[in-house]
């Protein structure tokens, strides 16, 4: 299969993320597609690993922003690393399951991602970089 031959990733890979973020890395498997089968499947860890890759941060740091009782790290992070609406969306969902917190209201943090320019959060995720390991 080509990369331009793209296909959604299966439950199976969602439950396997170093295999999907090859998918994704080699162009098989679209960025999105990839944090919404990693998110809805629980998995975090492969879901920071995959973030961390696209905005060059330790998955540990971003792991840390995901966990954060805040919406904003995370948001942040996906809006950096280029996410769209319906992967930011998956990543709410796992927020909300993991802390079980009532948190913001998703329309309110999904208006908030798409109201962040693109830059900007791209610079705070580089002061993060700056500051990691202090």
């Amino acid at each position: 299969m080509s990369p331009t031959t793209r296909k959604p990733p299966s439950d199976a890979l969602a439950e396997e993320p170093a295999a999907l973020i090859d998918q994704v890395t080699q162009g098989y498997v679209l960025l999105d597609e990839a944090v919404v089968a990693l998110a809805d499947a629980g998995q975090i860890a492969g879901l920071a690993v995959l973030v961390g890759r696209r905005v060059d941060l330790a998955a540990d740091a971003v792991e840390r922003a995901l966990d954060a009782p805040s919406a904003g790290p995370a948001t942040l992070l996906c809006r950096a690393a280029g996410l769209g609406t319906n992967s930011f969306s998956a990543v709410l969902r796992l927020r909300r399951r993991r802390l079980r917190a009532g948190g913001p209201n998703p329309a309110q943090a999904l208006s908030t991602f798409l109201q962040t320019p693109i830059d900007l959060a791209q610079e705070v995720v580089g002061m993060m970089k700056a500051n990691e390991g202090r």
